[in-house]
């Protein structure tokens, strides 16, 4: 690979912190990234031959398996369990009102206009418009509308369940000319970047939306980045492009993600592609059982989380509607596999082998074990404090300049007196840990970032805070507050601040609009 090109790629692909984030750093200690959850929950879709979609089945009707090895199911939800609250009407009007909602689904309609010809993409919003006037003036599921463009990763209607104003957001949203796909083509540096731009765009749907529930159904309308064909490269840039897909694929499935993908253009030649569960298991039978042994392919990334791919088809509009419909009724049961991972392992597949064989469950094809960071080599490289700090000041500083309402962490701002805000922490997502004296602790980054009306970022600022109290939180809701003093220049617009906890890395955003005073 072109060196870069590849170099191109893991800025974006393997979170470098922004330009601005290098000027304060973070208190120099270790920091804790990453948990690893040993139950792991599976949101399984059954249909019969003909694709007509079972609700009524019963946990003796599903057998799960793990690297062949059958799992003790430890619960199980029927469809039923996924539902909105009843006789509720129009419950979400914005990200805020999602904690309403508990454990029901939520669809993520993506506009591709980085990958994707401007004449393909005219044609797909087309379509989309068409499945939503098909929709009742409330919706069924809370949706929102997102755009991955030349230069962001945007929102274009936050969600809510208001038919009229996704559509009113979809006829205002002008999409800006391809220019990247079209400089770029399939190769070279910028196809690359937008590889990256793509991972990434996915990377921060996960921890955006980590702290709804249910399931997300990510309907990703567009072409997605151009295949990488690993074979041609050194082993250099195979190891470090496999871990990231590796961080990728983890994240979406650790947020319950399933991605379906929606290639508006008319394509021949499709024949191996990998589309459904069944493709990829039949490739990961020819490849050590390895999803991207030899290529990287961005539709692989459906049937991997449970979703599928859809390719030569201009109904668009059903297609969406195809994939909705399977987010809207499906099965949650979770396990904690009786033969853990073992050292260096690469892949753990999971299989689900039904009672009546003429019924199909499609789910999560499996996960990647926890690995330790490897150099060129695939040698391990021992994790620094600093090496802490910057991967953290990279993950805090996407959640500032985003423009998603992370919900990880559940937060409340205020104006307070003495330039300073009050800050709210709903204290069910924060970890807190046991005191000698008997109190409990939670700790927690705080960044905060001015911004003016162009989207600027004029301050920013962040420090470590921290909360006690006697015993144990009875109440999940019960927020921890802190006064912190903020920073806004003339010209600030509104403040964003960003708040990850110390320990099991939720992250929470929350703003204050200022009016430019």
């Amino acid at each position: 690979m072109n060196r870069k090109a590849l170099s191109a790629l893991l800025v974006l692909l393997l979170s470098v912190s922004p330009a601005w984030a290098q000027q304060e750093p973070l208190p120099d200690q270790p920091y804790v990234l990453k948990t690893t959850a040993t139950i792991h929950i599976l949101d399984i879709v059954v249909t019969d031959k003909k694709g007509k979609v079972y609700t009524n089945l019963k946990q003796d009707d599903f057998t799960i398996y793990e690297d062949a090895v059958e799992q003790r199911i430890r619960s199980f939800e029927p469809p039923s369990k996924h539902t909105m609250p009843e006789g509720s009407g129009l419950v979400v009007k914005s990200s805020a009102d999602l904690p309403k909602i508990g454990a029901a689904p939520v669809t993520i309609l993506v506009l591709d206009d980085l990958n994707t010809s401007f004449e393909n993409m005219a044609y797909a919003r087309n379509r989309i418009q068409k499945y939503l006037e098909a929709q009742p003036a409330v919706m069924k599921q809370p949706t929102t509308l997102l755009a991955a463009t030349n230069t962001k990763f945007v929102v274009v209607k936050d969600f809510t369940q208001d038919r009229a104003e996704l559509l009113t957001a979809l006829h205002k949203y002008f999409p800006e000319y391809p220019w990247k796909q079209m400089k770029s083509g399939g190769g070279g540096s910028g196809a690359f970047e937008r590889m990256g731009e793509s991972l990434n765009s996915l990377y921060s749907m996960a921890e955006a939306f980590r702290g709804t529930p249910g399931r997300k159904t990510v309907l990703w309308v567009g072409k997605g980045f151009p295949a990488v064909d690993l074979l041609n490269l050194d082993t250099s840039s195979t190891i470090l492009l496999q871990a990231g897909i590796k961080r990728i694929t983890n994240a979406l499935l650790d947020s319950r993600i399933t991605l379906y993908t929606i290639d508006p253009s008319s394509q021949l030649g499709t024949i191996g592609v990998i589309g459904t569960s069944d493709d990829l298991q039949d490739y990961e039978t020819r490849n050590d059982g390895q999803p991207f042994s030899d290529e990287i392919n961005f539709s692989t990334l459906a049937p991997a989380t449970g979703g599928k791919a859809f390719f030569s088809r201009n109904d668009i509009d059903a297609e969406v509607a195809e994939g909705t419909e399977a987010g809207s009724n499906y099965y949650t049961i979770s396990y904690t596999p009786s033969n853990p991972p073992k050292p260096g392992e690469e892949y753990r597949q999971i299989r689900i082998k039904m009672r009546d064989p003429s019924l199909t469950a499609v789910t999560r094809d499996g996960y990647y074990p926890p690995d330790p960071h490897v150099d060129a080599t695939g040698a391990p490289i021992p994790r620094t404090p600093k090496e802490q700090r910057d991967e953290l000041e990279a993950e805090m500083g996407k959640a500032a300049m985003s423009t998603l309402a992370y919900n990880g962490l559940l937060l409340s701002l205020a104006p307070a007196d003495g330039g300073k805000v009050k800050l709210g922490v709903a204290s069910g997502g924060l970890k807190w840990t046991d005191e000698p004296s008997g109190k409990t602790r939670a700790e927690i980054t705080v960044l905060q970032v001015a911004f003016s009306s162009k989207d600027k970022a004029l301050a920013h600022s962040s420090q470590e805070l921290s909360a006690e109290v006697m015993g144990r939180i009875q109440n999940p809701d019960q927020k921890a507050y802190f006064l912190i003093p903020v920073q806004m220049p003339p010209g600030t617009t509104r403040l964003r601040v960003v708040v990850r906890d110390a320990v099991n890395g939720k992250i929470g955003t929350v703003e204050l609009l200022t009016g430019g005073k």
